[in-house]
């Protein structure tokens, strides 16, 4: 269901504002893998409207972690939690691997210590994400699970179409900020940028300055 009250959302926001604020300066990188280098011809899914807001709850479809015989349901992820889902193009992808993990696994310190957990979506396999997380140091720290069919994906409406080149539909860089099941802030990477999934957190603190202020 749908927030609508500026009040509820400046309070949701006010909270993850002050842990933002305390972590370390994030850096700006070169993609390694951007969506323009993998096909000049690629074209985005997007719906007429996107169907993820703030205020939302995450979908009630399966995302999977270490084999196909762990289903977990999106919508009860983060019941009673709060923390960090940041979605990638694919496992193993240079950018990826040599950029967004290792930019959370840095923090993972400070999100343990303020309570949030971090998850980590891709629509691949939940195999290979689990040897994706064993290979990156990711495993018991950053929660690796598999959107096999993109149905978590199309929810949100994050989709596009790399059928020419990764075989199928794939998942934009963005990352959601969770508190009990609800999105408080979505942060998604702009394209052509090479911006990192953490820089999108990073812009939220000035988004919810904003909110605050207004």
């Amino acid at each position: 269901m749908l927030t609508t009250s500026r009040d509820v959302e400046v309070n949701m926001a006010a909270a993850t504002t002050r842990f933002i604020g305390s972590l370390s300066p994030l850096r700006l990188t070169k993609p390694l893998l951007s969506l323009s280098a993998i096909n000049s011809n690629y074209h985005r899914l997007y719906s007429s409207k996107r169907k993820i807001q703030v205020g939302d709850t995450l979908p009630d479809v399966n995302l999977y972690e270490g084999s196909p015989d762990n289903p977990i349901l999106a919508s009860e992820l983060y019941k009673g939690k709060k923390g960090v889902l940041f979605a990638v193009l694919g496992a193993f992808t240079p950018g990826c691997t040599n950029t967004h993990i290792p930019d959370y696994l840095s923090l993972y310190e400070k999100f343990k210590e303020e309570g949030y957990m971090i998850s980590c979506v891709s629509v691949n396999d939940p195999y290979v994400m689990k040897a994706w997380g064993i290979s990156t140091n990711a495993a018991g720290k950053i929660r690796m699970l598999a959107d096999p069919r993109g149905e978590f994906t199309k929810a949100l409406g994050m989709e596009i179409d790399c059928k020419q080149v990764l075989g199928g539909i794939r998942s934009q860089k963005y990352s959601l900020v969770i508190d009990d099941g609800k999105i408080l802030s979505i942060n998604v990477e702009p394209e052509h940028t090479g911006l990192t999934c953490l820089l999108c957190i990073k812009n939220m603190k000035a988004d919810d300055a904003v909110l605050q202020n207004g």
